[in-house]
């Protein structure tokens, strides 16, 4: 969710509050940005007892096809994998979830509970990143179990909400992007939440340096001190220069941000519009822990989905707006990103491009606690107990 000081365009329907600007929000030194973007309507659900799950939506097949369902075959073999168990999945943000306008996707089978808020009623920005989880999870039979927390404006607020949230969630998806001198309060409670993945969009708001967010202390497994169970991911989207994904910054070492994986995205409309991405990999996980028989760690959801993102050529250029040539752009970009040049930091984790269909064939009993470093031997579990600029939870010790 790269931000700028102008409006971004989507090339699709805006909200009934009419399509949104780019704004920051600024309190006590501390600046939270949101990023809109509006999906397509969603297809219609039917109830749970009939036994039939919704076809995907036009977004979603396009989506699942880079996810790796490139057959009907395949998309049929996630359909029918057995779903041992609900998923608990929280949204914690400021603008809430509306159940109302969810409610086709809902149905009768997942179900949707608010913490301390109320329904908004309109279309906002994380009610549209529900709707494109929900278009992916539906149609491959996964039930989900959605808490909503509404927060802010103090930071601390969110902090107590982001604990709250993962007391209650599997997974906890956050659309928003927090900056300054507070913003050290959210940071140190996904630090010490480590029982539920954390999942964001990768973010970058005018020219602050990236350590200043809690995403820049996301996990980086070939650096020490950041955080395990937080991940952060890019779109490949479907608009823009094909194969060109929003690539982090690197202006020094104020630019601790990286990303851990890259997802297909329909709706992404690059810098200024990364969130869509996120919602893709939270459904991505959301469809993993529902395979488990017993609760996975995130450092297992990770591993695996770490391990399935590939560039498989057949598998990205099975979408029209790939071709060959997008692929090696897309190669390049890649290689340039998780190998820099002397004096450069690396900036990508993953070796390509989400693949649920693979990460579904992988045997859950892998162990994962190892995680590579960027020479590529086995490292730590990257969930030290210091901040991105390596100090610890007193601020004090030194940086770097």
């Amino acid at each position: 969710m790269r931000t700028t000081n102008r409006a971004q365009s989507v090339a699709f329907p805006p909200s009934p509050r009419g399509r949104r600007v780019w704004t920051a929000r600024v309190a006590l030194l501390a600046i939270v940005v949101a990023a809109p973007v509006a999906p397509a309507d969603p297809p219609g659900a039917p109830t749970a007892s009939t036994g039939v799950f919704p076809e995907p939506s036009a977004a979603a097949m396009w989506e699942l096809r880079l996810l790796g369902c490139t057959t009907p075959a395949r998309l049929a073999r996630l359909r029918r994998l057995a779903k041992r168990r609900r998923v608990s999945l929280g949204i914690v943000g400021q603008d809430g979830v509306s159940r109302r306008q969810l409610e086709p996707l809902l149905g009768d089978v997942d179900t949707l509970r608010y913490h301390g808020c109320d329904d908004p009623g309109t279309n906002t920005h994380d009610t549209q990143m529900a709707r494109v989880i929900l278009e992916l999870t539906r149609p491959l039979g996964v039930r989900l179990d959605v808490h909503i927390w509404q927060a802010g404006p103090a930071f601390s607020d969110y902090a107590a909400k982001f604990r709250q949230a993962a007391r209650k969630a599997d997974i906890v998806v956050l659309f928003q992007s927090f900056w300054g001198t507070d913003a050290g309060l959210i940071t140190r409670a996904i630090r010490q939440s480590p029982g539920a993945l954390f999942i964001s969009p990768y973010v970058e708001f005018g020219g602050h340096p990236t350590s200043q967010t809690p995403q820049g202390s996301a996990c980086r497994p070939w650096s020490g001190g950041t955080i395990g169970h937080f991940v952060t991911v890019a779109p490949l989207p479907r608009r823009g220069t094909p194969g060109i994904i929003v690539h982090p910054s690197d202006r020094g070492p104020g630019d601790t941000e990286a990303v851990n994986f890259i997802a297909p995205s329909y709706h992404a409309n690059g810098p200024g519009g990364t969130c869509p991405s996120a919602a893709v990999a939270t459904a991505c996980a959301c469809y993993l822990y529902a395979l488990s028989p017993a609760r996975p760690t995130p450092a297992e959801i990770i591993a695996r989905l770490r391990r399935s993102s590939t560039l498989d050529r057949e598998r990205l250029t099975s979408v029209a707006e790939f071709d060959a040539a997008a692929i090696e752009r897309l190669a390049e970009q890649i290689a340039r990103l998780r190998h820099p040049p002397t004096g450069r930091h690396r900036k990508l984790d993953a070796a390509g491009v989400l693949d649920l269909y693979a990460a579904a064939q992988a045997d859950t009993r892998t162990p994962s606690a190892s995680v590579p470093r960027a020479d590529g031997r086995s490292g730590g579990r990257g969930d030290g107990r210091r901040d991105a600029d390596g100090r610890g939870a007193d601020g004090r010790g030194a940086g770097g």
